[in-house]
């Protein structure tokens, strides 16, 4: 054969250097994948049931069944659950179990004043942190959340909607804002989530649309202004929370500015 076989040796310590630095490039193109753990799908799995209404606010969730019908054991189970109880989704009791979360609505009352305050210092910092990439991240969970509500599919419709407040508050570029957020915010939309019909999800996409037209302005204070409406606006419609809630926001939200 030819000098040209030499550029390509089958053989010896040549063949394996280029081996390897062909490894290396290939795991450097696709990365690893991540394959979700049985834990993780268990809570998924619940989470799905209880957004969508098979799984009802209150309800007690006997471990030894609950396993059997997901087909994993007691120790998977408790792990999930205990992700969810951090989540809000349900709430574990001494000597009554654990139950799906129903909230009261001052507890709702007492999150939501916090909460407000915490996410309306998020999005002023999130429109001064503003970029084209995250916009278009923004954009695309919206389109999730719509493409939930047109299909009232709860499910998907829940987790684009976490994920886009999720997005916003990492934009704000404090990680200690982001997890103080994520601990309390949750639960309100685990709220919305077992409370919210599938007629009311549309409104919910045009509110998230308010917020992020505040955000594209990259001014902290019409961000503000644009977030506040909205959130007002949509607490407004849950006649549970009557207008002791509106007047509690609004003079949280006048201290804090």
């Amino acid at each position: 054969m030819g000098k040209l076989d030499n550029l390509h040796p089958t053989s010896g310590p040549l063949a394996t250097e280029g081996t390897e630095r062909g490894i290396e490039s290939s795991e450097a193109l696709v990365g690893r994948i991540s394959v979700p753990s049985m834990v993780d799908t268990a809570a998924q799995s619940i989470r799905d049931a209880i957004v969508t209404g098979k799984l009802r606010p209150g309800m007690r969730l006997v471990e030894r069944k609950l396993a059997t019908a997901l087909g994993i054991g007691q120790p998977t189970l408790r792990e999930a659950l205990k992700e969810l109880e951090y989540q809000g989704f349900v709430r574990k009791t001494p000597q009554r179990g654990t139950h799906v979360s129903n909230f009261t609505q001052d507890e709702l009352r007492k999150i939501m004043e916090v909460r407000i305050v915490l996410e309306a210092f998020a999005v002023e910092r999130a429109a001064i942190n503003m970029t084209a990439e995250a916009e278009l991240k923004l954009e695309a969970l919206l389109g999730q959340m719509s493409a939930g509500a047109n299909s009232s599919d709860l499910a998907t419709f829940h987790d684009a909607d976490v994920g886009f407040h999720r997005e916003l508050w990492a934009l704000s570029g404090n990680e200690y804002l982001a997890a103080s957020l994520e601990g309390m915010a949750l639960r309100l939309f685990v709220f919305g989530a077992l409370n919210r019909g599938p007629n009311q999800l549309p409104s919910v996409v045009e509110q998230h649309k308010g917020i992020l037209e505040g955000l594209r302005s990259r001014d902290p204070e019409k961000a503000r202004a644009a977030f506040v409406s909205q959130i007002v606006n949509f607490w407004n419609e849950y006649d549970r929370l009557g207008a002791e809630l509106t007047v509690s926001l609004t003079d949280n939200l006048r201290r804090s500015t």
